[in-house]
Formats: C-alpha cells, sequence, structure tokens
C-alpha cells in the first residue's frame, strides 16, 4: 500500500428522523402561515430553534462524508483518534459486541500493553467495543469491510470468530 486509504460511514439517509424533521417544518409553517401572531411567542420561537438544530444535525450526519478509518503502511487511524502504529498492535480479533438489544460485528485491535499513546474519552469507556474497534456491519459498505478486514489480517495476527 503506497499511500494511506481512507474508508467512510454509509449512513441511510432516509429513516425516521427525516420524516420527523418533515413533518414538524411542514406543521410549523402551516401553523405560522395560518396564525402569524405565533411570531410573538417565545415558545414559538425555542421550538424553531429546536427544529432548525435538527434539521441541521440531520444535514450534518446525512449530507457530508464521515471518515471512519485511514489506514496506511505504518498506522491505522479510526475516527477522530490519534493514529495506532501496527507496530504497537499486538493481535486483532473479530467479535460480536452487544450495544442495547442488538449485536453487532467488529475487529477489536488489541494494542500491546505500555504503549505511549492518548486515549479520548470514548476509548478509555467504550464497554465491550475496546479502545480500537473497527465496525463489521451495516454502517460501512460490505467492500469496505472485506477490504478492511484483508488489510488489517495483512498487517497484524487476526483471530476469527469463533462460529
Amino acid at each position: 500500500m503506497k499511500e494511506a486509504k481512507s474508508f467512510y460511514y454509509q449512513f441511510n439517509p432516509i429513516n425516521v428522523w427525516l420524516v420527523f424533521n418533515a413533518v414538524m417544518t411542514i406543521i410549523f409553517g402551516y401553523a405560522l402561515f395560518k396564525c402569524p401572531c405565533l411570531f410573538y411567542w417565545w415558545q414559538s420561537w425555542v421550538l424553531i430553534g429546536v427544529l432548525a438544530f435538527s434539521i441541521a444535525m440531520w444535514t450534518y450526519k446525512y449530507a457530508f462524508r464521515h471518515r471512519m478509518a485511514l489506514i496506511d503502511d505504518k498506522t491505522i487511524k479510526i475516527d477522530h483518534c490519534q493514529p495506532l502504529a501496527w507496530k504497537d498492535v499486538e493481535y486483532a480479533e473479530e467479535k460480536i459486541v452487544r450495544c442495547g438489544w442488538k449485536k453487532y460485528k467488529i475487529i477489536s485491535l488489541v494494542a500491546k500493553k505500555g504503549i505511549n499513546y492518548k486515549y479520548n474519552f470514548l476509548q478509555r469507556h467504550n464497554c465491550e467495543f475496546g479502545a480500537f474497534s473497527v465496525p463489521m456491519y451495516g454502517i460501512i459498505s460490505d467492500k469496505d469491510a472485506k477490504e478492511i478486514k484483508k488489510i488489517i489480517a495483512d498487517k497484524v495476527k487476526l483471530k476469527p470468530l469463533k462460529d
């Protein structure tokens, strides 16, 4: 691998959040059109502000690409964390982890003891996922998941999922 390879999350934008934003925009627009006096109530402005924030957050999540991993010959950078050197990874293992009532397949990179790495809050408090987890479920494409798995297997020892 000569240059760094980026992998991105793929979120499905057609969901309940989009429907909620659309319905609330229609309701607020209709109410303000029919009763312009609502512009004078501070409660209306609070609700409009909350709806605007919701629309802005939906737009940020679904209209822009978010990098899941940046992999090169020497390091792997997951999300917004510090890069982890391949030489600092003891092994990788496929796991099924639970989040709420769902189970997700991930590849967990197990770091060697005593490495000099600045863990962020989520890495220190990430339950079953571990500090360095690469998702292998529907949040990335199947093609990307296979390619990431192959790259990780080439770089470190990968323990496959036990059936």
